[in-house]
């Protein structure tokens, strides 16, 4: 959970400068102890009586953008003395689900029996908000047409310098004109972001040096480049705006509201090649290509690569399936391996039987169990493992927030490591969860004599169905020389080469 902390005092006068220390320490220690991350302090040193609070004013808005989960305050006044306000952030908690919480205990808007804290007071004027949002959208407006670009980072192929796109002085210029001739020589999206993953090229957001930059280009990059008419030397902003002020949720606008102001910066492409790609661009979408519904065959979300762990993905002109990074991103991401479908089945339905037959002998059973055991052996050193790297990622979230508030690291790159680790202890939590059932099933697929009347009604088809993969097959690997390994729900077992 995401908490913004909210400080507030009146003046600057000697008697309070403790004071926006102290409420800082108070909502540290309610963040440590629930064990929550900090989203960002927001501080004011105003009445408050007034909502023209810049720290509130930005508090506002990303809880209308629902950058966090939960507003903490040291009490209700630190917040606020103006009752339309107050009303203001008790709709942000019920609309946006933020929760309200003070520290002095009279408020918190998921228990309803404090609820009433706001019943004295109301609305804000939406009107006033309205006039408010306006105006900065007028200020932006304005700024729009002075020809300065307002974002924060620079088109592929250029830099910014004085509030202007300048052209790099790099391979990034010919790296956007490649992508428009390939594109018109009739390459799809995926297909040029193959080709330059490939070939090496830093992706767009490993030269903007971003932390959380992926090693592959994709083919909605290609797309954004090819459509985005600042390569023809045009400045174009405001082409998405607010919804209006009480639904940040962004829109694209019409081409009718974009502001564009002509020849601002030199050009990478030449406006007769950019309108070619933009036809280009709108006859494929009106054919609706690269849309087909995915379908879901026989192996999906169960058959992986056993050299890089990714998903396969079946192919209807091979009748069977292909890594899926791979089919993605070329050999530079995993070898080019496939593996037939029928092929699967047969091999699957020859092992099935064998384990059918050999349940006749009468230490199969003994086997089995003895197979589970094992597993569950190793399951059991696996949680805790898991235990100790959940405990291991909680202890660096919380030295990145010392970190944090001891100004050793940006806002930045706090939040991007603490997604980094929430990621991580979701993958855990995941395989925690998965290993948790596992062992669950792997109890009650013991039993001998279940299994073997259930193969028996199974086998007497004399096909692999969809039921009979859910319900015998945990998981089944496929390596770069076809060698095909089946992990049963009742034991792990590597079938013959394929």
């Amino acid at each position: 959970m995401k908490v913004a902390g909210y400080i507030r005092v009146s003046t600057n006068k000697e008697g309070q400068k403790e004071s926006p220390e102290n409420q800082k320490q108070l909502i540290l220690n309610f963040l440590e102890e629930n064990q929550y991350d900090l989203y960002d302090f927001y501080t004011d040193v105003e009445t408050g009586t007034t909502d023209n609070r810049e720290g509130l004013k930005k508090l506002i808005r990303d809880a209308e953008n629902k950058q966090f989960d939960i507003i903490v305050a040291k009490e209700l006044s630190r917040l606020g003395r103006n009752v339309e306000l107050l009303y203001q952030l008790k709709r942000i908690a019920e609309t946006k689900g933020v929760r309200l919480i003070t520290l002095d205990g009279r408020v918190d808007t998921q228990d309803l029996s404090k609820q009433t804290m706001f019943g004295l007071y109301a609305w804000v004027y939406e009107s006033e908000s309205q006039r408010i949002s306006d105006r900065i959208k007028s200020v932006f407006h304005m700024k729009y047409k002075s020809g300065k670009f307002l974002g924060s980072i620079a088109p592929y192929g250029y830099k910014l310098q004085d509030g202007k796109l300048i052209i790099r002085d790099d391979y990034t210029v010919e790296v956007v004109r490649e992508i428009f001739n390939k594109y018109l020589e009739g390459w799809g999206h995926d297909k040029i972001a193959r080709y330059l993953t490939k070939k090496k090229v830093p992706t767009p957001a490993q030269v903007a040096g971003k932390s959380n930059a992926g090693l592959y280009w994709q083919g909605t990059t290609i797309k954004k480049i090819l459509s985005n008419p600042h390569y023809v030397g045009d400045l174009v902003q405001n082409r998405e705006t607010s919804t209006n002020i009480t639904n940040k949720k962004r829109k694209v606008n019409n081409q009718n509201e974009w502001i564009i102001v002509p020849n601002t910066h030199e050009p990478i492409i030449s406006r007769e090649v950019f309108e070619q790609a933009q036809k280009l661009l709108a006859s494929k979408a009106r054919k609706g290509r690269g849309k087909t519904k995915a379908q879901k065959h026989l192996f999906t979300n169960i058959l992986y690569c056993a050299d890089c762990g990714a998903s396969m993905w079946y192919r209807h002109n091979r009748k069977g399936y292909i890594c899926g990074n791979y089919a993605k991103h070329g050999n530079i991401a995993c070898s080019h391996h496939a593996i037939k479908e029928q092929q699967l089945i047969e091999t699957i339905l020859t092992d099935l039987k064998s384990i059918y037959d050999s349940f006749e002998r009468l230490d199969t059973e003994k086997q089995i169990k003895n197979k589970v055991h094992e597993l569950q052996k190793k399951n059991a050193i696996r949680l805790q493992t898991i235990e100790k790297q959940i405990q291991k990622q909680m202890d660096l979230k919380r030295n990145a927030l010392q970190k944090f508030i001891g100004g050793d690291i940006s806002k930045e790159d706090y939040h991007d490591f603490v997604s980094m680790v929430q990621d991580k202890l979701q993958q855990l939590e995941m395989e925690k969860s998965t290993i948790k059932k596992a062992m669950v099933d792997s109890q009650s697929t013991t039993d001998l004599s279940t299994i073997r009347k259930q193969l028996d009604e199974f086998l007497s088809f004399q096909t692999l169905t969809t039921e009979m993969v859910l319900r015998f097959i945990e998981r089944i690997e496929v390596d770069n020389n076809q060698n095909v390994k089946i992990y049963y729900k009742f034991a792990p077992i590597e079938c013959v080469k394929v």
